[in-house]
């Protein structure tokens, strides 16, 4: 740290000597890719010679097909222009009985292999068809310059007759064009040269078709082997200066870089006093920070804690949150966050969410009373990454959560009261209207008599509204609803003996499964007129085929008392009335006696208590009301 200088030169050093090693391995890593890529092209060539191979052998072996019982040729002309058409590549085909060519096709321009005995032409082609008559299997001959002009490669099957060598079928392809169509084919502007050759067994020397590169063993190259011609393909790379180009500018950058590198470590070093002096100063402007950041804590308006994030336990807390707590600071160095929260709260943390809080959650002071806060948790990171504390800031809302729900729960009485209000009391007021102004066009007294009866009709129906509405109002307006313990099999029975008539006309039978020390605490008006609407709902609304049938049942759906009214009365389509079915002045049968206010009265009267209420129905079955106790 102390020689800038040194510790450049040394930072030279041993980027030169990294540079070094990657431009070795990139070097390695270029052969290989152009081997692959020397490979991967010789194997497709490859896979083009089997497949021109495999074409030759179905042609030779469907021209033997032409051979009768006789040993003679039946329709050779034919079958070989087919195959000679479908096969464009091939320049003719023979048969060639006892080795002896005696059928060309096309016989134009191939006239000079007519008689040309096989075992005869070349030491080669002696000995290579004696070995495929031995085998019984095709074999490749050439490149060769045949006898009716031209270098071609020459394919010969050997046919059997009646496990007797008959001779050979063949077939002739010019070398150009098998070179063209297999893909061996140099071009200038690739940066790869191919090479044919074929290893002759009678001189047994190596055999080179095309005039470029012959002897490559100082070059980079890759061949593969055709052993059913004996061949050869390689395939060499042109310019083998082409791998120290790409591995040269790499290197140049890389030791320019080495250079710029140990020049700025150099040029950084010097600057370490410089920057020492900067740490001591900044060191000693952190330590007054933090004792700012300590008054600040102790000191807010608002609760303020520093917790372990993986138990919550409080590791510091300040004034204000003792306060709120009601705890002092070593009480709650001693609890955890759980402790101080509403257990009706604990579910909304799961076990893998840990010190991650909603914005807004109730907490228990240390006399147990509820309350609500906006709690914000920021968690803090460790040097190491781990998030193992966080700074928990906890802002005391009951009072204004108090009044914001005062204020919701007015409003929507208001809205909704208004809407009823409006929507009956116009039905009504406009009928008034209409029928006075009937009353006005009156020509008779008998007229004016009906209308006036009428009128006086509306006029009782516009009073039973405001009835109920006055009722609504008085439910929804009551803020304060007197509550007291009741016996709910008690209301039960008081409420079966008011409906005893009903009871009785229908022949209903109701069964009150609610037990006597069965307790809830509520308004006596409110269960009073829910049982009673319930119950002569169940009994109205029976099925006209069957005596009704009427169960009352308690029991308990977390933690919460739930009273069962249960009937096999006429049911509900919940699909189509679902919706409107605590709606005010909704019915949904043709029962005279329908008005459409007990439902909606109860299920006010419900909501009012802090309840609620839920239904299941099935049409012609029955119906299952559910209400829920707070």
């Amino acid at each position: 740290m102390n020689k800038p200088g040194t510790t450049g030169a040394l930072v030279f050093l041993l980027l030169l000597i990294f540079i070094g090693l990657i431009t070795k391995q990139r070097y390695y890593i270029i052969k290989e890719n152009e081997r692959q890529e020397m490979i991967s092209v010789l194997n497709v060539v490859k896979q083009n010679v089997e497949q021109t191979l495999k074409n030759s052998y179905t042609t030779a072996l469907t021209l033997a097909l032409t051979i009768n019982d006789n040993g003679k040729a039946d329709d050779f002309d034919r079958v070989a222009a087919k195959l000679i058409d479908s096969n464009s590549n091939f320049q003719a085909v023979q048969l060639v009985p006892d080795g002896i060519i005696r059928y060309v096709y096309p016989l134009k321009g191939n006239e000079g292999a007519l008689g040309a005995n096989v075992f005869k032409i070349t030491p080669e082609h002696t000995m290579r068809a004696y070995q495929a008559v031995r085998s019984r299997k095709m074999y490749f001959t050439g490149p060769n310059r045949l006898r009716q002009g031209g270098i071609g490669i020459i394919g010969r099957l050997p046919i059997f007759n009646e496990d007797q060598f008959w001779g050979f079928s063949a077939v002739v392809i010019k070398l150009n064009t098998f070179l063209k169509d297999v893909g061996i084919v140099n071009d200038s502007n690739k940066k790869f040269i191919f090479q044919f050759s074929r290893y002759n067994i009678a001189s047994k020397k190596e055999e080179f078709f095309l005039p470029e590169i012959t002897k490559f063993n100082d070059l980079d190259y890759e061949y593969t082997v055709i052993p059913d011609g004996n061949w050869r393909i390689y395939l060499i790379a042109k310019n083998r200066f082409d791998i120290s180009q790409q591995i040269m500018y790499p290197f140049l950058f890389g030791l320019s870089l080495a250079l710029l590198c140990s020049l700025l470590i150099t040029k950084l070093l010097k600057k370490h006093i410089e920057l020492q002096a900067v740490a001591d100063d900044q060191a000693t402007k952190l330590i007054e920070t933090e004792i700012k950041f300590k008054t600040i804590f102790d000191e807010a308006a608002i609760g303020i804690a520093l917790v372990n994030t993986v138990n919550g336990q409080f590791l510091q807390v300040n004034k204000k949150l003792c306060k709120i707590l009601g705890y002092t600071e070593k009480e709650l160095s001693s609890l955890k966050l759980e402790d101080v929260r509403s257990s009706e709260d604990h579910s909304v943390i799961s076990a893998e969410q840990k010190g991650l809080y909603p914005k807004q959650t109730r907490y228990a002071d240390k006399h147990g009373n509820i309350k609500w806060a906006n709690i914000v948790e920021t968690p803090l990171q460790d040097e190491e990454g781990n998030f193992d504390s966080s700074i928990l800031i906890l802002e005391d809302v009951t009072e204004l959560n108090s009044s914001i729900k005062l204020v919701t729960e007015q409003n929507k009485r208001l809205l909704n009261f208004s809407y009823i209000v409006s929507h009956n009391l116009r039905s009504h007021t406009s009928n008034i209207q209409a029928i006075v102004g009937l009353i006005e066009k009156s020509a008779s007294e008998i007229e004016i008599r009906e209308m006036v009866s009428l009128l006086r009709t509306v006029s009782d129906s516009l009073n039973e509204t405001m009835i109920n509405l006055n009722n609504v109002v008085n439910i929804q307006t009551n803020l304060d609803i007197v509550t007291t313990s009741l016996s709910l099999h008690d209301y039960i029975t008081n409420t079966l003996n008011v409906l005893s008539d009903q009871i009785n006309i229908k022949a209903a039978q109701v069964i009150n499964n609610v037990s006597s020390d069965t307790f809830v605490v509520y308004n006596p008006a409110y269960l009073e007129s829910i049982l009673l609407n319930f119950i002569s709902n169940a009994i109205r609304y029976s099925h006209p085929d069957r005596k009704p049938l009427i169960m009352l049942s308690i029991h308990r759906e977390e933690e919460q008392l739930v009273l069962e009214v249960t009937d096999n009365g006429i049911g509900i389509d919940l699909n189509k009335y679902g919706d409107d079915l605590f709606g005010m002045y909704k019915t949904f049968t043709g029962n005279v006696d329908s008005k459409g206010i007990g439902l909606f009265i109860s299920k006010n009267q419900i909501d009012a208590m802090g309840g609620r209420v839920t239904v299941h129905s099935i049409c012609d079955e029955g119906t299952t009301f559910k209400i829920y106790f707070r």
